[in-house]
């Protein structure tokens, strides 16, 4: 869209380009004639008319100082007033051409500037745009490096949470067969409670018949 602007813009400036041209054209004939009028005395000249949808548009210029209609005029050798017109009008379409060059000249500089200034906003905004792009792409680097730590982080979790649930099944199974070894271990030693006590009991009974046996003999 901005090419397409550029060139309808291109092409309207070498329009008024050109138009100025043939306007200058058409200046520089008025004043070759009026100076050959001036070079040969006495003589009827229609001078050519500029173009008349051409408006001047050098700054300071008026329409008055076109002098676009020029009506034709009988030069007398003789008369130093029609002279001295014919060299006021040469004299003013002079500064009209020159003017008109000035303005030319004014717009090709112009044109040029914005030309430039265009450029580097362009520049810039490129430059803008590939800053734009790098921190895009660094922060879709950024977001797939955190979400890769997500997911460790989830699956390491997960796996601790496993872990756990193994090491307290385990706890729990070590601790069942350690209580049933304490159990076996207390009904043995009941056991041999039970018989030490038997044994003492037949032990004083053996005692007590021993003595007696030794007081009746």
């Amino acid at each position: 869209m901005d090419q397409q602007a550029k060139k309808h813009l291109q092409e309207e400036f070498d329009a008024s380009l050109e138009e100025k041209d043939q306007h200058i054209s058409v200046l520089q004939t008025q004043v070759s004639l009026l100076k050959q009028r001036l070079r040969n005395g006495p003589m009827h000249v229609d001078l050519p008319k500029p173009f008349p949808q051409m408006e001047p548009q050098a700054e300071g210029v008026s329409k008055e100082n076109t002098d676009s209609d020029i009506e034709p005029v009988v030069v007398d050798g003789a008369s130093a007033k029609t002279l001295e017109v014919l060299q006021q009008r040469v004299k003013r379409q002079e500064n009209l051409l020159q003017r008109c060059k000035e303005t030319i000249q004014s717009h090709k500089e112009q044109c040029a500037l914005l030309t430039s200034e265009k450029e580097a906003l362009q520049e810039q905004l490129d430059e803008r745009l590939q800053e734009l792009e790098k921190m895009k792409e660094l922060h879709m680097a950024e977001k797939t490096k955190l979400i890769t730590q997500l997911r460790d982080a989830k699956n390491l979790i997960e796996q601790l949470e496993q872990d756990k649930g193994m090491v307290i099944a385990e706890t729990k199974r070590q601790m069942h067969e350690t209580l049933e070894m304490k159990e076996e271990e207390i009904a043995q030693l009941r056991s041999r409670i039970k018989q030490m006590t038997t044994q003492g009991e037949e032990l004083r009974e053996q005692k007590e018949k021993s003595e007696r046996a030794d007081a009746s003999g």
